[in-house]
């Protein structure tokens, strides 16, 4: 009997404080809105989702460590063939969700706009892909960087790995984006990686300029100071 395709599907994470599990499921709500047949794989802590209602008609549900960056302990466990990672405080608004699997890379991701982040350039490199929104494929090599951006990540902060001639380390040692520039540009420069077109669409962060987009956003990103705010912009900010 020949082997099923694996089915695309979309990969959310929350850990650590129960404002993410929250936010996770009001996300989940907008993107079933406009993406109904959405397989969606929710990782979170066991005893928030065990007698969760919510939780039963996802394609699947993981536990998680309690960890700052659990996302990337989740990322080489996905299910599906072609993932789609959503933060947890990003919100749904417009169809083209689907057209998030359009890629033939092996991944895709937003461009970081350097006015709307704390640290972009340094000595030594400059982040641009943005890691709270991006897509990939299930190919070997590909789920062998997810474990290796993990397992960094976490000697990163652990401080027990660091590389030379990049400053400053006090301000980068935090973002799991540093650890994604690294890899993408050392262990893993083989990888294919592409930008959607008309980016900031697909990820516009609270604090980007309109007219950074030239269609209609499709996911609005916030963070959860702002949770309230974003609920009531979520499906009319176009």
């Amino acid at each position: 009997m020949p082997k099923q395709p694996k089915p695309n599907g979309f990969i959310i994470v929350a850990s650590q404080f129960y404002e993410y599990y929250e936010a996770a499921h009001l996300l989940i709500d907008s993107l079933l809105d406009y993406m109904p047949e959405a397989n969606i794989a929710l990782f979170a802590h066991d005893e928030w989702t065990k007698d969760d209602s919510r939780c039963e008609d996802l394609y699947m549900i993981h536990d998680v460590p309690k960890h700052v960056r659990a996302k990337l302990a989740a990322l080489s466990k996905t299910p599906f063939d072609k993932t789609v990672y959503l933060d947890a405080d990003t919100f749904v608004q417009h169809e083209d969700v689907s057209k998030m699997f359009d890629f033939d890379s092996d991944l895709v991701f937003t461009n970081i706009r350097p006015y709307a982040g704390k640290i972009a350039k340094f000595v030594g490199g400059e982040m641009v892909l943005h890691g709270g929104v991006f897509g990939y494929k299930s190919t070997p090599r590909v789920l062998e960087f997810m474990e290796d951006w993990w397992q960094y990540y976490h000697r990163q902060r652990k401080g027990t790995w660091w590389p030379e001639d990049i400053h400053p380390k006090e301000k980068l040692v935090s973002w799991d984006q540093f650890t994604l520039w690294w890899l993408t540009e050392n262990e893993y420069s083989d990888l294919d990686i592409s930008i959607y077109e008309d980016d900031a669409r697909f990820n516009f962060v609270y604090i980007y300029k309109e007219d950074e987009c030239k269609g209609p956003k499709v996911i609005w990103h916030y963070t959860l100071p702002l949770k309230e705010e974003a609920d009531e912009r979520s499906l009319h900010k176009k």
